[in-house]
């Protein structure tokens, strides 16, 4: 769920946001995350606690804010925020470096290990606490633009790669990057599994390892439906889901594939293809 961030001038009234992050600070299992951060810290000024920028690191994700820049001005704008990040004054306010810094040491193991893990244990205990979690779930992919310089020797970015997509008036459009895949309860819309590929991976290879990472993290992964829109329409994946988790695969048909499905299932199924 996003919010808009807003201004707080002379106001007593802590917003509901607040109480929801800190419900998310306190039920995050992070611990062990927290403590290899202060234990790699550098040697020489005592800089700015790991528990205060993974807060902050939080926020910007939770509020759905674009930018490093965005966040800095929600936690000036709002110091019940900031408060709950451990932030209680501007004088204490990281900068952009600051920020900028912390999310590539995230990225980088063992951390991105570490955060991965707190994702997996998240999820176990929705698995263990909200009824008939991950039994209808959906697949979806984003786009995530590289801005680096592919032509530069060496590239900037040599993990990124072109792909291609048609927009309105079948024009093709070209970008450079990556995308992430995600599965999501249906119900709940809460995450269960996600993956960051090169821009070039066709959707239906995204969706079989978001797949497979959910059962790597719950055993006992047995959706009864599995969603999808056109980009996912393969009659490979439908088999793979079928045969691998023994769901119902929702996956709307792809203009080109309709008069093949059309012979190869049953009525009953083509609704959901339609």
């Amino acid at each position: 769920m996003a919010y808009g961030y807003v201004r707080v001038s002379g106001a007593d009234t802590q917003p509901p946001v607040v109480a929801e992050l800190t419900a998310i600070f306190e039920a995050l299992p992070d611990e062990e995350l927290l403590k290899t951060l202060d234990e790699h810290r550098r040697f020489g000024r005592p800089g700015y606690r790991a528990k205060v920028l993974w807060r902050c690191y939080l926020v910007r994700y939770v509020l759905g804010l674009p930018s490093v820049s965005a966040l800095i001005r929600a936690l000036q704008d709002n110091p019940y925020i900031a408060r709950a990040c451990g932030v209680h004054s501007p004088a204490q306010l990281p900068s952009q470096s600051t920020f900028s810094r912390f999310m590539t040491k995230l990225s980088k193991r063992p951390y991105s290990v570490l955060v991965k893990d707190v994702m997996r244990e998240m999820t176990r205990e929705f698995y263990r606490t909200l009824p008939d979690f991950g039994k209808s779930v959906a697949i979806d992919s984003t786009d995530v633009r590289a801005w680096s310089n592919k032509a530069k020797k060496p590239a900037t970015d040599s993990d990124a790669s072109w792909a291609v997509k048609s927009s309105v008036g079948n024009l093709r459009k070209f970008w450079l990057g990556y995308k992430v895949h995600l599965l999501v309860d249906t119900h709940y819309e809460l995450p269960i599994s996600m993956t960051v590929t090169s821009a070039n991976v066709h959707d239906a290879h995204g969706a079989t390892r978001v797949l497979s990472q959910a059962r790597f993290i719950y055993s006992k992964f047995h959706p009864r439906y599995i969603m999808a829109d056109a980009g996912y329409s393969t009659k490979k994946l439908r088999k793979h889901i079928t045969r691998q988790y023994r769901a119902e695969p929702i996956i709307k048909a792809h203009k080109t594939h309709r008069d093949a499905l059309a012979l190869e299932t049953p009525e009953w199924r083509l609704k959901y293809y339609h």
